[in-house]
């Protein structure tokens, strides 16, 4: 049988499995829009921990991470590592206030917090970054399955996002959850399996201390490489990325925080101490998945020195590479399954997320916890379901629409919701500032190319912006100040 019809099989039977696990979830525990929305707020630790781990495994932390460690070694890890610590950050400030309010939403916090128009500017600010972001992450999966298949990405995307957008109509946040957590399971086994049998290919640990030249990077030699200084490092030294670590800690930070797939299931928890430990589970559960995801990018560098550079940081052709070059048919369907898993589990997440904000905050009459308001919910998880994948078809890049969808949604949001809860003083003219100062800013400084020109992250200049904002137009006062930032 051809390797290809073989990998076909293996990731046929994992979508198979997917759609079952939806129409169950649909038949046993949806009956009505709190159930599919927050699963009744009854979701305890375990099940919610593996969703908030999945849900923080994506393209980037995968396909991209791997990508960077062949050519910098261990300290790729941190791309997983820092979402880690953004969750522990949630679990530990505003998960459980956020569960103690009782909301659905993000942009609801800011609404209750500082009022309408607050609200209105959140929810417009959230839904276009939902939307694309998940528009970003079925191009991603529409890779994987052209990978696994022979098809066009655009053949990929269809498929793929079909079978998301299916399970997520039918069962909710209890398929999105069970989903999640059977896909975690599979990202585990399948780079388990790759990095056990890479490292018997190239002899163990010790053979990776001293890499080939890379393709790109021949003046520096056998030495591992931090790419965006073109300097040798240490492949064990797990800072060998300076200041870039830094960054995608405040990044995930302010991602996680902000991120209504992410926050959406604190929200299902049964109460905020379920919620803060739920964070803390999943951000234990990352620290070896990021370890793994590295040494799979090291393997591949050892075995695959002459992979042409793609014009980034990331060497994207790395995991393929390895799958590929080293696997038999059956296990490279599963590794190549469980890169499908990794970008489906965040899928699901964002695409529910998504549905929830437009039924609980723009089309307010329709989130009526009954029959009438479920089957609207689905409907509409269905329409964004298809836009987002109309956006995967033309979106121009993937790097650049993340960090565009950063600045505009979680940069802006970030600071009114923290200044919401531990700052009495914050009002309404100050968050719709900090919201438009902070976005703009991330967008200006990224559209421009100053990081480029400067080395300078646009977090680093539009947190302050946004902070900066959020303080001058909350001098004076108004009557929202007044309320309770924990109440």
């Amino acid at each position: 049988m051809e390797p290809t019809v073989i990998r076909w099989v293996v990731f046929g039977g994992y979508l198979l499995l997917m759609l079952v696990i939806g129409e169950v979830a649909a038949r046993r525990k949806v009956r009505s829009l709190d159930d599919y929305l927050l699963a009744g707020r009854q979701h305890g630790v375990w099940i919610t921990a593996g969703s908030l781990a999945a849900t923080a495994i994506g393209a980037g932390s995968t396909l991209g991470a791997a990508g960077v460690a062949y050519y910098v070694g261990l300290s790729a890890g941190w791309y997983l590592w820092s979402a880690g610590v953004g969750l522990l950050l949630l679990g530990l400030t505003l998960g459980p206030v956020l569960r103690r309010r009782a909301v659905y939403t993000v942009p609801e916090f800011i609404a209750r917090r500082y009022g309408p128009a607050a609200g209105r500017l959140a929810t417009v600010l959230a839904l276009v970054g939902l939307v694309l972001f998940l528009g970003v992450q079925l191009l991603a999966l529409g890779a994987v399955v052209a990978q696994m298949t022979g098809w066009s990405v655009q053949m990929g995307i269809v498929l793929a996002g079909l079978v998301v957008i299916v399970y997520s109509v039918r069962g909710g946040i209890w398929a999105v959850h069970w989903t999640d957590n059977v896909q975690l399971v599979w990202i585990v086994v399948g780079f388990l399996t790759l990095v056990v049998v890479g490292l018997r290919s190239v002899g163990g640990l010790t053979a990776l201390d001293g890499p080939p030249a890379a393709r790109g990077f021949e003046e520096l030699g056998p030495a591992w490489l931090n790419p965006l200084t073109r300097r040798p490092v240490s492949g064990w030294d797990v800072f060998a990325l300076g200041s870039t670590v830094v960054a995608w800690v405040i990044m995930s930070t302010t991602w996680h925080v902000t991120m209504q797939s992410t926050v959406q299931r604190v929200l299902a928890t049964r109460d905020p101490a379920t919620a803060r430990w739920a964070c803390g589970v999943a951000a234990l559960v990352l620290v070896p998945l990021g370890a793994l995801v590295a040494l799979a990018g090291m393997v591949a560098r050892r075995l695959y020195p002459g992979l042409a550079p793609t014009g980034t940081v990331e060497q994207i052709r790395a995991l393929p590479a390895l799958v590929e070059g080293l696997l038999d048919p059956v296990l490279g369907g599963v590794v190549l399954a469980a890169l499908a898993a990794a970008v489906m589990s965040t899928c699901d997440s964002v695409l529910l997320g998504a549905a929830t904000v437009v039924i609980r905050d723009l089309a307010v009459g329709w989130g009526r916890n009954d029959l009438q308001g479920l089957r609207r919910s689905r409907g509409l998880t269905a329409v964004l379901g298809g836009i987002a994948v109309g956006c995967a078809l033309v979106l121009p890049g993937l790097v650049r629409t993340l960090e565009m969808v950063a600045a505009v949604y979680c940069v802006a949001l970030f600071v009114p919701m923290l200044l919401g809860v531990y700052w009495r003083r914050a009002t309404r003219r100050g968050a719709i500032a900090s919201m438009v100062t902070g976005g703009l800013a991330g967008l200006l400084w990224r559209g421009l190319e100053m990081e480029a020109l400067t080395g300078v992250h646009m977090l680093t200049v539009a947190l302050p912006a946004s902070l900066a904002a959020a303080w001058v137009g909350s001098l004076g006062g108004d009557r929202r100040s007044s309320r309770d930032p924990q109440g």
